[in-house]
């Protein structure tokens, strides 16, 4: 499974609860809950994942809008997608 058929999979997996819990987002991908929602959404918006069912990818983008903006609530500003260890297995996704 490629490195965005998991991040997708993890995603539709948890939509119905709105996302995931942040800790199994951490443990599953080795980076921020922030930093997660931010790639899946710019992932959400690629054109070949347009292959999803429309309900679908109109949930994951709102769960991806809801979650950040709830990050961006808590930490006062803009949220910003941080680097994460490049020797963590999905570190060669694109930030």
């Amino acid at each position: 499974m490629t490195d965005e058929a998991a991040l997708l999979a993890f995603a539709v997996k948890w939509r119905h609860w709105n996302g995931g819990p942040d800790e199994d987002i951490f443990v599953t991908f080795g980076i921020s809950p922030e930093d997660y929602f931010h790639r899946l959404r710019r992932l959400l918006t690629k054109h070949r994942w347009n292959r999803l069912e429309p309900q679908v990818l109109t949930d994951l983008v709102r769960i991806c809008d809801d979650r950040l903006s709830t990050i961006d609530i808590r930490s006062g500003d803009r949220a910003r997608p941080r680097r994460m260890s490049s020797e963590h297995p999905l570190s060669k996704l694109s930030a």
